[in-house]
């Protein structure tokens, strides 16, 4: 084939030039389409028949009525995958990569203590802040104004963890990242993402067929064609990176997981928990005696300052915090529990020297979240919720009004437990901390069913998140001092939206 020459960044809104490239590039694999949806096909399938990945999945405990489950027709399939294509060569453009290098080249700069009336006020009254309470104000008129293509050329990336990466970070929700090509396009997106070990993935054997498919998916991927031996190795290195093993903290079998996923080149680790207490800890400890300097580990859910500073100690790259903020979860709810991260991201500044990862509602307030102190943005299914890449592929359930999705239920939903086999007798389901609910095609209404264009209109968010305070890097957003950050009213809140 021909090697065909990548449109200059610059030219990423140039409609002709771009539109050409893909098809050109696409063309080999469209001639025969049927061979060029094979692996589509393949994810497109039901539970029974989706091994490794979780496929669609419908259980008792859903109570989502569909009249019938359709497929995605063949011609609109590539439709989706051109715009799924364009976006993937633009995430992993040389003039990107080149600054992803250069960052991966520096060291983390620690979050610094700045001062705020807003965020001292609300601790001195002793108030339960939620990042819904809070609000950023427009600054920066004395400062040049800050290009948004610059801002996307330059990632943004941060260095987080041992790598630069995207501030978003795929969660471990395994009906959003359970699937091969869920977990394939977000690594190629240049973002961190968790391989779950809820629901199917529970059992050890199928989490890491899950991860060697994985492997496969991004050595056989489209966007290394025509790329140069040297930049092939480098992204497929950098993509792998990118693949996080999720594991529990009962340290007996998150050892015996960690070890199984080790072994076919999983090299980056997440120890969650979203109940408090010293396993994760412990777990840490026991993954870096085992494995020292080899692996890169991200613990959670932090809960204060005290348990983040001896996880730092013991060895964590990154930590996450949040719980029970997400748009399905109700632990907060269950557990009488406040929402109240912000004010733990707040006082994390200057007290550790590791980025943190925020989940619970995070990526519904992008700005507010990175200038509290946030290094990254989990995200679940507005990313992912109703793609192509999530489980069930081009197979989606209908609802009576002729809308397509797929069911959506956190790690604590009661799919999840009936998945998991956390069940009482009699069929029921113990401690669900989390609704069911639909994911629907797409959550935009000009928007792509595919997890690239997802990415790249959250990417959007936060490249707005920096133009808007005229700073450049989010190190530069986290330094300002005063903090722009406000506490919103009521009505602040509604002019805010559209209305």
């Amino acid at each position: 084939m021909k090697k065909l020459s990548l449109p200059p960044f610059s030219s990423f809104r140039d409609v002709g030039r771009w539109e050409t490239y893909i098809h050109q590039k696409l063309a080999p694999f469209e001639q025969d389409l049927s061979k060029y949806l094979k692996f589509w096909y393949i994810e497109s399938r039901e539970n029974s028949n989706a091994y490794p990945s979780q496929g669609m999945l419908t259980t008792p405990f859903d109570f989502l009525p569909f009249t019938q489950k359709v497929m995605i027709e063949p011609e609109e399939m590539v439709h989706i995958l051109r715009v799924r294509q364009y976006f993937l060569e633009l995430f992993n453009h040389p003039d990107r990569i080149a600054e992803l290098k250069r960052i991966q080249k520096t060291k983390f700069s620690p979050v610094p203590k700045v001062q705020s009336i807003a965020m001292e006020k609300t601790t001195n009254r002793g108030l339960a802040v939620s990042v819904s309470d809070l609000g950023i104000s427009v600054v920066g008129s004395n400062r040049s104004r800050v290009s948004r293509t610059e801002r996307f050329k330059n990632g943004p990336f941060i260095k987080l963890g041992k790598r630069a990466r995207s501030l978003l970070v795929g969660s471990a929700m395994p009906d959003i990242y359970g699937s091969v090509s869920a977990i394939a396009t977000m690594a190629q997106c240049l973002c961190l993402v968790g391989v779950p070990r809820n629901g199917p993935f529970h059992v050890i054997q199928r989490q890491v067929d899950l991860v060697r498919e994985v492997w496969k998916a991004l050595k056989e991927s489209e966007v290394l064609l025509d790329r140069s031996k040297e930049d092939r190795a480098f992204l497929l290195d950098q993509w792998r990176h990118n693949v996080m093993g999720v594991l529990e903290t009962e340290i007996e079998i998150a050892l015996q997981r960690a070890q199984a996923l080790y072994d076919i080149g999983v090299r980056v680790f997440r120890v969650y928990s979203p109940e408090p207490g010293l396993s994760v800890l412990h777990t840490v400890q026991a993954l870096r005696k085992i494995f020292g300097s080899k692996i890169e580990i991200f613990a959670g859910q932090v809960v204060d300052v005290d348990q983040a500073k001896q996880l730092e100690e013991a060895g964590a790259d990154g930590l996450y915090i949040g719980i029970g903020g997400g748009g399905r979860c109700i632990t907060g709810v269950r557990s009488g529990s406040v929402i109240d991260w912000p004010q733990l991201l707040w006082n994390l500044r200057g007290e550790i020297g590791i980025p943190v990862i925020v989940e619970g509602g995070a990526s519904d307030h992008i700005a507010v979240t990175l200038a509290l102190g946030a290094s990254g943005i989990g995200v679940s299914r507005i990313i992912g919720g109703g793609t192509i890449e999530s489980p069930g592929g081009m197979l989606y359930c209908v609802n009576k009004d002729g809308k397509l999705f797929k069911p959506y239920g956190g790690e604590a939903s009661a799919r999840t437990k009936f998945l998991d086999k956390k069940m009482l007798p009699f069929q029921l389901p113990s401690f669900v901390e989390g609704e069911t609910s639909a994911a629907n095609i797409t959550f935009l209404p000009y928007g792509m069913p595919t997890i690239p264009f997802n990415v790249f209109n959250l990417t959007e968010d936060c490249i707005l998140s920096l133009v808007f305070r005229a700073v450049q890097t989010v190190e530069e957003l986290h330094a300002l001092d005063p903090s722009p950050i406000r506490q919103k009213t009521e009505v602040g809140e509604a002019l805010q939206k559209t209305h």
